[in-house]
This record gives structure tokens, C-alpha cells and sequence, in this order.
């Protein structure tokens, strides 16, 4: 024992890690006993209670939190338990392999576990039966997320939607469907508690939508991308925030949707339209006296009215309504137009961030002088940023547009002008003689020329505060 406790302390530390029995002598450091109770000592994070524990399990994904089970005789029983909300995930990584195989091991995960269920995820094609038992099982009761987005298939159709996807409208929080057909709706499903609605590249009719959109009634964020069967599309709320749509064009290459109608939504703060070079043709704005975000504007787009204000082509501009809450504006422009420009800072007078989407056209004429005397309230009190891309440096209609914000942004903070190719220094320094940056009219302006690949903005989602802004990632 002597020689034990001598080698236990030439281990530097060793002291800390021994114990010592009633009759004071030294147990070594490979004592079964010892082992489990430094391990009892360290894992404080078993010591919390199952419902924490629980939570943890629930939000890890399908996989890792079957592996807990592994982790000690105080995690074993956890995910199968109710403390661990139920969260599965089928997708092409589970369901590697094979598929009979997979259907077995979902069925019994869903057997074993007692629910409730935080979230079902399905991305994964099966037939249709056994969804519908799936869904059908006792342990997703109470179910909050739900999530059918089957990969998609060839043209414009779409997976059937199994018949009791819908069962768990009463305690949905968030829901996805995509490349799904939805069934005719004889009576609109009620969605109390929805906050998030997903619908991507799935078959609805109009009537089916506009039903579904008013059962929710405590909708925050709904995003419809590419859905099929619409051709008028009118959102009207008192609750949502976030929306953001993208046009479907079928087989012909033909936008289905011609018209988007966003009415009599209070609360709504930021719009987004995705491939909005292609359509809608019209879109129309009114009761959005919070709306903060406003992109992306294009070509695509003949007739913009927000409020009572036309917006024809981004070109011809009607000012009769001045959306004061607009504070980051994305915008497609081809030429890039200045005078459309200018027209769009004159309707949104709080502007504080604009970005624009350069696709340089020989014709267009950017000479534009700023009159003091018809001064532009956003460039004099409120523009701080200033993001173009496609500068190329050559054409003198995308150096006129640069330089104007350059020489009429009093109080801008930073302007990045995105070069499409790469160029040394020297070449920069012409750049900035051209623009008139020494000139420019903030002299805390920080310009930047760099060499930029990317031809658009990537958005990055409604969680970000400006989902535009590179610098955040």
C-alpha cells in the first residue's frame, strides 16, 4: 500500500483526485469506488433535474440524442422518456441505407417514446400509408414543429400531403410544408398558436391559402416561395412581422403570380421579394405603417404602390405617400437608373440604408445635379450607408451614380462600391479621383473599392438585424 500511495504522489495533482477511507489510509487512483465517485464529483451537469436535462436531449439532433443514452445510468432513460420532448428528424443522413430498415426503426422510436413531441421533421419521400401512421402515433402529441419538405420532383409536381398533417393545428408553434399538394380545404384549419409558416414550392389553391392565412391568427413570419396555383395573392393580418415571397413560373417560363396585395398589416416590419426580376408585376402596399425593410425592387416589378404612391417600373415615380419607416432599401436596377433612385429616396424619407444591384446599360444618362432648393430629406439627414455592386469602373453612367451619393450623402457613415474585377492599387486610386471622394460630402464617409464576386445580396435571414449586411457574418 506504501508503494501505491508513493506512486500515487509522484503523479503531479494526484493529491486532489485520492480519498482516504475511516481508518485514514490511501485508496489508489484506480479504485473502482474512487473512479465513480470523482466521476459523481465532475458530472455536476447530471445533478439537474430531468426536465432541464430533458430539454437539453430535445434540442440536440435525432441521432445525438439517442447517443445519450450512452453517456451514464442518468441519462438512459431520458430519451425515451416525457421529460426529453420528442425531436425527429428523417432525413437523407438517417435514412441512409436500407429504406425497410429505416421504416422499422422510426416506428419504434415513435412507439417507445411516450411524447409529448417537440418537433417531427420529414424530408424524406415514404409511402403515403405509413406517414399517415406516423403522424397518427400517440407520441407526437402536442406536437409544436412540424416539418413535411420532401425533395423535390421533376416539373411542378408535387408528394400528396398526408391526410392528418393538419391534425396538429391546435398546438403548432412553427410549420414547414414543400413539394407538397395540398388537398382541397372544405373548412380553413384553425392554427391558434402558429407563429412560423413555411410554404416552399407547394400546390395550394388560392382560396385553400387565404383560408389557411386566416386561421392563424398569432402568425409572425410567413415565407412563401414558389408556390404553385396562385395568381392573386392578398395578405392581410394584424400579427405578422416577417414576410417574404418568391414568384412561381411554370413549365413556360410564364410568372403565375401577376399580382401581390400585403393590406391592413399593422405589425408587418420587414418585406422581402426573392427573384422579383421576374414578378410579381404589381405589387401594392397599404396599412404597413411599421414596414422598416423593403427588398428587393427590380425591373420585374411594372407597378409598385405602397399606399397611394405608383411606382411605375422603379422609373416614373407618383409621390403621394411618404412611408416614413423604411430605414434599409434593396434595389435592382438596371442602368443602374438614377433618376428611379432619387424618386424611391424621395418616398422613403428615413432612409438610412441602400443598397443597390448594378446592371450597367449603355444608354442610360446618370448626369444629375442635386438642387439645394429641392433638397432630398434622407440624403440630408438620414442615408448612413451606401452598398453598389457590379461597379466596373469603365462605364460612365455606373461612375455618374456612384458619384453622386459620393458628393449629396451628408451624413453618410460608409459607402462599399463592389468591383466585378479584381484590380490593383493604382487602378483604385484612379477609381476614387473619378468618384470625387475627396470631395465627397461627409467627411466621415469611409469608401471602399473592393473586388467583389458576387453579383447580388445574399440575404440572411430575418433573424439579423440588416439581413444584408456582410459585414455581420
Amino acid at each position: 500500500m506504501e508503494d501505491a500511495a508513493a506512486a500515487a504522489a509522484a503523479v503531479p495533482g494526484a493529491h486532489a483526485l485520492a480519498s482516504r477511507r475511516s481508518d485514514d489510509r490511501q485508496v489508489p487512483l484506480w479504485s473502482p469506488g474512487l473512479r465513480e465517485q470523482q466521476r459523481s464529483v465532475d458530472d455536476l451537469i447530471s445533478h439537474l433535474p430531468d426536465d432541464v436535462l430533458g430539454a437539453v436531449v430535445s434540442l440536440l439532433p435525432t441521432k445525438d440524442g439517442a447517443r445519450t443514452q450512452v453517456l451514464s445510468r442518468r441519462w438512459r432513460p431520458l430519451w425515451r422518456s416525457s421529460a426529453a420532448p420528442l425531436n425527429l428528424s428523417i432525413d437523407r443522413r438517417f435514412c441512409a441505407g436500407d429504406a425497410r430498415k429505416h421504416v422499422a426503426v422510426v416506428s419504434r422510436i415513435l412507439s417507445d417514446h411516450p411524447g409529448p413531441a417537440r418537433r417531427f421533421s420529414l424530408r424524406q419521400a415514404f409511402p403515403l400509408g405509413q406517414i399517415d401512421r406516423w403522424l397518427r402515433a400517440g407520441s407526437l402529441a402536442r406536437l409544436q414543429d412540424l416539418e413535411i419538405a420532401y425533395t423535390r420532383v421533376h416539373g411542378d409536381a408535387c408528394h400528396p400531403m398526408p391526410p392528418s398533417a393538419l391534425c396538429f393545428a391546435p398546438t403548432l408553434r412553427a410549420a414547414k410544408f414543400g413539394s407538397c399538394e395540398f388537398p382541397a380545404l372544405t373548412a380553413s384549419p384553425k392554427f391558434p398558436r402558429l407563429k412560423q409558416l413555411t410554404l416552399c414550392r407547394v400546390s395550394i389553391s388560392e382560396d385553400s391559402l387565404h383560408g389557411m392565412l386566416s386561421g392563424c391568427i398569432a402568425l409572425e413570419s410567413l415565407s412563401l416561395d414558389r408556390s404553385i396555383g396562385i395568381g392573386r395573392l392578398c395578405i392581410s393580418s394584424p400579427t405578422v412581422r416577417r414576410f417574404s415571397f418568391s414568384p412561381h413560373r411554370d413549365k413556360q417560363g410564364i410568372v403565375t403570380c401577376q399580382e401581390l396585395l400585403v393590406q391592413d398589416v399593422p405589425c408587418l416590419e420587414r418585406l422581402i421579394l426573392h427573384d422579383s426580376h421576374i414578378g410579381p408585376a404589381t405589387i401594392r402596399i397599404t396599412g404597413a405603417p411599421k414596414l422598416e425593410l423593403l427588398g428587393l425592387l427590380s425591373h420585374g416589378i411594372s407597378t409598385l404602390k405602397p399606399g397611394t404612391t405608383v411606382l411605375q417600373k422603379t422609373i416614373d415615380v407618383s409621390l403621394t405617400t411618404i412611408m416614413h419607416k423604411v430605414k434599409i432599401l434593396v434595389v435592382d436596377s438596371i442602368g443602374p437608373n438614377l433618376d428611379a433612385i432619387v424618386g424611391l429616396l424621395k418616398c422613403f424619407t428615413f432612409l438610412e440604408r441602400l443598397y443597390v444591384i448594378s446592371h450597367p446599360q449603355e444608354d442610360m444618362n446618370n448626369v444629375r445635379k442635386y438642387d439645394p432648393l429641392d433638397p432630398i430629406e434622407c440624403l440630408e439627414l438620414h442615408l448612413k450607408k451606401v452598398v453598389l455592386k457590379n461597379y466596373d469602373g469603365n462605364r460612365t453612367q455606373v461612375i455618374h451614380f456612384a458619384q453622386f451619393f459620393v458628393l449629396n450623402a451628408k451624413v453618410l457613415k460608409e459607402m462599399e462600391i463592389g468591383v466585378v474585377n479584381r484590380c490593383n492599387s493604382k487602378w483604385m486610386r484612379f477609381q476614387r479621383k473619378r468618384l470625387q471622394v475627396e470631395n465627397r460630402a461627409s467627411r466621415d464617409a469611409q469608401i471602399e473599392l473592393k473586388w467583389d464576386t458576387k453579383k447580388s445580396f445574399k440575404y440572411h435571414g430575418f433573424s439579423e438585424a440588416d439581413p444584408f449586411d456582410m459585414s455581420s457574418c
